[in-house]
């Protein structure tokens, strides 16, 4: 039985239009798997809702070079082709175990 994708833990900055911020700025995006050419992520953000669905609150700033103090939140997962994110990992970024746990479980909801 083979898998249906890989599963990924890393940090790239999303270049797609639609999500970027009302600042204009790109988010950074937690990618979790790939398939293909496409990978599955959630944008980090702080705002409290993203296209009327509520974001995950995962507490800490997953930038640990940020002097930024404020809750740190997710987006629902999406499917976005790899061109739509940056090529280079974001080497500064990480999260904790326990907030990847809620981060897998907040996923699996929108399955």
């Amino acid at each position: 039985m083979s898998k249906k994708y890989l599963r990924k833990s890393e940090f790239r900055i999303d270049l797609n239009p639609a999500h970027r911020g009302s600042n204009g700025e790109n988010h950074p995006a937690y990618i979790t798997a790939r398939k293909g050419h496409k990978y599955k992520a959630n944008t980090i953000t702080h705002a409290r809702n993203v296209e009327g669905v509520e974001t995950l609150d995962v507490g800490e700033n997953p930038n640990k070079l940020s002097n930024d103090k404020r809750r740190s939140r997710v987006s629902p997962p999406f499917w976005q082709g790899e061109k739509s994110f940056s090529e280079e990992k974001l080497p500064n970024f990480r999260f904790s175990k326990q907030s990847k746990k809620k981060i897998r479980k907040y996923n699996k909801k929108f399955k």
